[in-house]
């Protein structure tokens, strides 16, 4: 148990008060008892009792003392992390990223390259418990769909409900997505900051829907003089099979898709932010990127221990009033003092 303010202590100092207080007290003098009816003198009972309202008031003053300096016992300890990386992860979730080509290695058969993705991002942040990692998804639009953030927990279900983009939301805005991820990361307490860019596809923003987009160039550009860095992955290969609806009709047909992410693009833009660009075809390929972006990214991570504490006071303001309570009833008694 601690105090949280202890010189409230120092009111211990005012409880020779009562005491002081009815020696004090004005008194009639009388030459001889035998002048009071003897109820009145009887009244005053003998010497120990008479001394009861003084000791409940005294206590009730030290009751009062203790409850003001708050007492105090530990509730819980949290480790507090205070610094780490702050790693901010932008994913395509334009139509191209639900083609079910990306083999797992697991003789179950090829999955999504969305499903791919959700599945080694969970693997990443289960990696990476003391850094603020965030989530960013994107097709037409950017969309923060959590900041940087320690609550790995809701993290990961966040990254197991991302879905593909709206019908009608099939541009690819890698530009702007950048961006949404660095300004993401700049509002995290860390030193260092990390963008990692995962997509299937090329630059191809859609100028109607977007038309102040940011070339990715200026993006990575712009992450670099802001302390961060830039990883580039390009997921899938040409030649996978998507299903593209006819809206309105609840019709679909199958697309192939002749073309897959620009490797020299990925390089560049990683280049100009300090970082680097990985490809992947398969599952595996995709978990061993991520691995090695873990092994780039490490840093000493300082922490302390927060302690919550749980007010005791509560008992002591109860006995306070109990205490006067008493008092109260006991002047009214036997024990009240001849006056």
């Amino acid at each position: 148990m601690r105090l949280s303010e202890p010189w409230w202590l120092l009111l211990l100092l005012l409880l020779p008060v009562p005491w002081l207080a009815e020696r004090a007290r004005p008194r009639l003098r009388w030459p001889s008892l035998s002048l009071l009816p003897p109820r009145a003198w009887k009244a005053g009972g003998s010497g120990w009792r008479r001394q009861i309202p003084l000791l409940l008031r005294a206590s009730s003053i030290a009751c009062l003392a203790v409850a003001m300096a708050r007492p105090q016992t530990i509730a819980g300890q949290t480790r507090v992390r205070s610094e780490g990386v702050a790693i901010v992860v932008a994913v395509d979730c334009s139509l191209t990223m639900t083609a079910e080509d990306v083999p797992t290695g697991s003789g179950d058969g090829p999955i999504s390259r969305l499903e791919a993705a959700r599945r080694t991002i969970d693997r990443f942040i289960l990696g990476r418990p003391d850094d603020p990692i965030g989530l960013v998804t994107f097709a037409t639009f950017p969309d923060l769909a959590c900041p940087p953030t320690l609550d790995h927990d809701v993290l990961r279900a966040l990254v197991a409900s991302v879905e593909p983009a709206r019908p009608g939301e099939n541009a690819t805005n890698i530009g702007d997505a950048i961006v949404w991820a660095l300004r993401a990361s700049l509002d995290a307490d860390t030193q260092r900051r990390v963008v990692i860019l995962l997509t299937d596809g090329q630059n191809q923003p859609d100028a109607s829907a977007t038309p102040d987009w940011l070339d990715p160039d200026e993006a990575a550009t712009l992450v670099r003089r802001l302390g961060g860095r830039l990883y580039a992955i390009g997921l899938g290969a040409p030649g996978g099979t998507v299903r593209v609806g006819i809206p309105g009709t609840g019709i679909s047909y199958p697309e192939t898709l002749l073309e897959g992410y620009d490797p020299e693009a990925l390089a560049r833009w990683a280049d100009l932010a300090g970082g680097a660009a990985f490809g992947a075809e398969d599952a595996e390929a995709l978990d061993r990127i991520f691995d090695r972006i873990d092994a780039l990214e490490t840093s000493p991570v300082t922490g302390q221990i927060r302690t919550r504490y749980r007010e005791e006071y509560p008992p002591w303001v109860a006995a306070a009033l109990i205490l006067l309570a008493i008092d109260r009833l006991s002047s009214a008694s036997r024990a009240r003092r001849l006056p």
